[in-house]
């Protein structure tokens, strides 16, 4: 016997210590990204929006005075840690900390679902993911949309291990087995949850009320309405978590939102105009500069300057809307081509970041993010799991306890309203998001929530793969087997061979880190007086960009403050070129330009009749 557990130990030896080399990586990378990364410091574009939100929490608690421009969650997430200091990184050390418990989370959840081997895998294939890694310590609501559905998924293997304790005897239920109606109730607020993280995962609320309503019909002493009753208690969840954001939006805003009140008029009009690509853009209205942005799309988009500033924002995202279902309605042709190509920069592997450059933080962490599974092994492996789940092969050894109560893996045995249940569950946090990246636009951090879905399946989907390669060596054929507690049919196996060969094609010819990347971290050098250092990430910027005006005006500034009079005004002199060359194309840069150019040049001109007057020198 014990020759023949050898096997099985050392298996799971080796995949222990996987795990273990994988949580020192991530710990080794968090604290040098902490330490060594300016960007863990101080915030720019959406991140900025975040924090003004935070800081105005914090200093008027606990409901704030202003409207969530984006998501409330998340600046309630950072307001949390900002309230012991009130800087952003302590809101970011907040996040990693809920990060770190959401992972443990996922492991037991696995553990319980699968067993230890396939748990162990399903955990390995989240954790391997370097884009997972990437966003749990950036200033994003995307680390803690993936919470959320964390929670949602924890939540359903609760609501499994319910059912599954009222189908054994009274005297061996246990004390603390969890109960079908509370169950139901968390899977509801932890929907409602992801829900404030990301508002795409609405779409997903119904496949868990779809969920918790089969469980309960399927039940041994199932009476009439018992699944309606099990969708209601859902949906009450998903409803007691949302009424916080609710009655706080009510109180400060008289309207009780629980979105960001653009309604998402601005990601639809990014994803679907004229200049679009699939990826983030301009469309030739938007300046991504805080502070600005709203007043000049208002003026261009010719909306009451007289309206409070949340009906002026909800103007300005139905205006964009407007806009947006034009351009569809009159180019269909264009918009078909534009959603598959939204289509084929979603699945593959490359790192299309927005805000956040994937390339650039390599050349700040040169060692991070080089090894790993990238998206398509980890959609391959999920389309593996959820083939041996579909087709009704999954055995797990109902040997294999976990738990305190030494309970079975709960798909252990042959339970088909467990398995739809999952799927429907799994179909929803993998749609939402999906229906998401096409109907707006796509990005890293956009199309990270996939990876979920496909991580909870990819514990069955390895053992698979192990299988039918022990299988192919002892057959010496590449034939899939027909029969085995692993085996697949032919299709699955093509189907996860395509999705694994298109991943690693190239997306974007993007080999270096863009232009913006250099810029945003000037920004946040000068933030953490660090007006050098900007400086230099400034030159770079614009040795890749030469003809950028706010560049040289954002160079023009620093190098005034540091009193290189002829070097800001060289940099001037660019920008008024650019103005000039605007104005004789019939656009016109934003005011804001022309106003900080006109100040700066006045600076200079004081400067030059006060020499001597120079506080600090």
């Amino acid at each position: 016997m014990a020759e023949a557990d050898a096997p099985h130990t050392r298996t799971r030896d080796a995949l222990s210590l996987v795990l273990l080399i994988l949580i020192a990586y991530r710990v080794a990378y968090h604290a040098s990204y902490l330490g060594e990364v300016p960007f863990a410091h101080g915030t720019f574009a959406d991140g900025a929006v975040y924090e003004q939100a935070a800081r105005d929490i914090v200093e008027h608690p606990p409901l704030g005075t202003a409207p969530f421009y984006l998501q409330g969650a998340y600046a309630y997430l950072l307001a949390l840690g900002m309230m012991i200091r009130p800087w952003p990184s302590f809101g970011l050390l907040v996040q990693l900390l809920l990060a770190g418990g959401a992972l443990i989370l996922f492991h037991r959840s696995m553990l319980r679902l699968w067993g230890r081997d396939a748990g162990r895998l399903c955990t390995i294939a989240l954790l391997a993911h370097p884009g997972l890694m990437f966003y749990e310590n950036k200033y994003l609501s995307a680390e803690l949309g993936m919470i959320a559905n964390i929670a949602v998924v924890a939540a359903l293997v609760q609501l499994l291990r319910a059912w599954a304790a009222r189908r054994r005897p009274a005297n061996e239920r246990g004390r603390w087995s969890p109960r079908p109606g509370l169950a139901a109730l968390a899977l509801g607020a932890a929907s409602g949850l992801a829900i404030l993280a990301r508002p795409n995962l609405s779409l997903a609320l119904p496949f868990a009320m779809a969920a918790a309503a089969l469980l309960a019909r399927a039940s041994q002493d199932a009476r009439r309405g018992r699944g309606a009753l099990a969708a209601g208690l859902v949906l009450v969840g998903a409803l007691l978590a949302l009424a916080p954001m609710a009655h706080r939006n009510l109180m400060v805003t008289g309207h009780p939102d629980v979105q960001p009140i653009h309604g998402g008029g601005t990601s639809f009009f990014i994803g679907n105009n004229p200049k679009s690509e699939g990826l983030w853009n301009d469309g030739d209205l938007l300046s991504a500069r805080l502070g600005t942005e709203s007043s000049e799309l208002a003026e261009q988009l010719e909306i009451d300057p007289n309206l409070d500033e949340r009906d002026r924002v909800r103007a300005i995202g139905e205006a964009l809307y407007d806009r947006a279902l034009t351009w569809i309605g009159e180019h269909p042709g264009d918009f078909l081509r534009l959603e598959l190509r939204k289509l084929w920069l979603t699945f593959g592997d490359q790192q299309l970041s927005q805000d956040y450059d994937w390339l650039g933080e390599r050349e700040l962490i040169p060692w991070a993010h080089r090894i790993g599974l990238s998206f398509s092994m980890i959609l391959a492996l999920g389309i593996l799991g959820a083939g041996v789940i579909a087709t009704r092969r999954w055995r797990a050894d109902p040997a294999e306890l976990v738990g305190r109560r030494a309970e079975a893996p709960l798909l252990a045995a042959d339970d088909p309203a467990s398995r739809r249940a999952l799927a429907l569950v799994l179909a929803g946090l993998f749609l939402a998001p999906l229906a998401a990246n096409l109907l707006f636009f796509t990005s890293a951090q956009h199309r990270l929530p996939l990876m979920l879905p496909a991580a909870v399946l990819a514990g069955p989907g390895a053992l698979a793969a192990f299988a039918a390669l022990r299988d192919r060596k002892r057959r010496g054929s590449w034939a899939p087997a027909d029969v085995g507690p692993h085996s697949l049919p032919a299709w699955v196996w093509i189907l996860a061979g395509l999705v694994l060969l298109q991943g690693p094609w190239s997306r974007s010819p993007q080999d270096h880190p863009h232009p913006m990347h250099y810029y945003n971290l000037a920004m946040v050098e000068d933030q953490i007086g660090e007006p050098r250092d900007a400086l230099q990430s400034l030159d770079r910027a614009i040795a890749l960009r030469p003809n950028q005006p706010i560049f040289h005006l954002r160079r023009a500034h620093l190098r005034l403050r540091m009193f290189d009079l002829g070097g800001a005004e060289a940099d001037l002199a660019v920008v008024a070129t650019a103005v000039a060359e605007a104005e004789a194309a019939g656009k016109a840069l934003p005011g804001w330009i022309l106003e900080q150019a006109e100040l700066d040049r006045r600076s200079i001109a004081w400067e030059r009749e006060h020499p001597t007057v120079r506080i600090g020198r």
